[in-house]
């Protein structure tokens, strides 16, 4: 095996060390840190904020300056805090989530509710909120909850954040060739798949009606659903203020095991985006504007069928 390149084990490092830094401070003054990590690189290194300020543009046209960069600036800085609460998830109990959900009663009792029937179900969120401190809220609830994962370039970092999520108790199935076969065996034994929807696909993938345009996405939460006959369960993950957060499950979406098997993954696909449109427009702060695969991005003429879904972080 090669050794690793100097470049990975400064990352590795540093992710330690800064990691570490994060996970042991009051929860308060880690997201300070992480408020000022997001200042300096959204207002002196102006990272991809052209990019953000022109796609908010496309989507709200009527928007003024002002709030063009205010949707900027408060979608930057909370996806910097969701990677400050990423190194603190060990440290998610009951008595942290009493203090920081809103609701969580609710929540809660949505999904042993569902999970006392034996069946699995795909959790399916949109690049709202605190997604993976949602999941491990649902895990703490007694949850079979599970994750699919990319891989990273370095595989140091990417090791050690395999680790972080396995210390708290979380399962995860990780991008490859027997992914498929993973994440439907697991849905059948009634295990939860969490997984973020908005995820563009240029080729291969199913068109939705989103915020005023046609968008190509991911069509693996609709193809595990429909080919595990098991329930899509709408959830909208939600920041309010720095350390208090919301999950609220929408009504869920049914697969029709009578229904030809790629017309109802479409209809699946689209009833989610429903919700996700309207999420969009109802928190357009807390959207991830960033990601260097745009999902609204021109939809291709000819789309191939629809290949093995892939989950990505952003």
């Amino acid at each position: 095996m090669a050794p690793y390149r100097l470049k990975h084990r400064i990352e590795y490092w540093a992710m330690r060390g800064f990691g570490f830094l994060l996970a042991h401070t009051p929860y308060p003054v880690a997201l300070f840190i992480g408020w000022q990590l997001a200042w300096f690189s959204h207002y002196v290194l102006r990272y991809r904020r052209e990019v953000a300020y022109a796609r908010i543009r496309e989507v709200f046209p009527d928007a003024d300056e002002r709030r063009v960069k205010h949707i900027a600036w408060l979608g930057w800085r909370d996806f910097v805090f969701n990677a400050v609460e990423m190194f603190r998830l060990p440290r998610v109990d009951q008595k942290w989530i009493e203090k920081h959900v809103i609701d969580w009663e609710q929540t809660r009792d949505v999904i042993q509710r569902h999970c006392k029937s034996g069946q699995g179900a795909v959790v399916a969120s949109p690049h709202i909120g605190a997604a993976e401190l949602a999941a491990v809220c649902l895990q703490r609830f007694d949850t079979p909850i599970f994750l699919i994962t990319g891989k990273q370039k370095n595989p140091l970092t990417d090791a050690r954040l395999n680790e972080m999520r396995s210390s708290t108790g979380m399962s995860y199935v990780q991008v490859g060739s027997s992914m498929l076969k993973a994440v439907i065996r697991r849905l059948r034994d009634g295990g939860i798949l969490a997984f973020q929807a908005d995820l563009r696909v240029a080729k291969g993938g199913i068109e939705v009606d989103l915020l005023g345009t046609t968008a190509s996405v991911a069509p693996g939460m609709a193809m595990f659903a429909n080919q595990t006959n098991v329930p899509i369960l709408p959830m909208l993950v939600t920041r309010h203020g720095w350390t208090r957060h919301k999950m609220e499950f929408q009504d869920p979406i049914l697969p029709d095991p009578d229904s030809p098997k790629k017309e109802d993954q479409k209809r699946l696909t689209r009833e989610m985006f429903v919700m996700v449109d309207k999420a969009v427009r109802d928190f357009p702060e807390q959207w991830f504007w960033y990601n260097k695969s745009w999902i609204l991005a021109p939809v291709p003429d000819e789309q191939s069928e629809p290949a093995e879904a892939k989950q990505t972080n952003p």
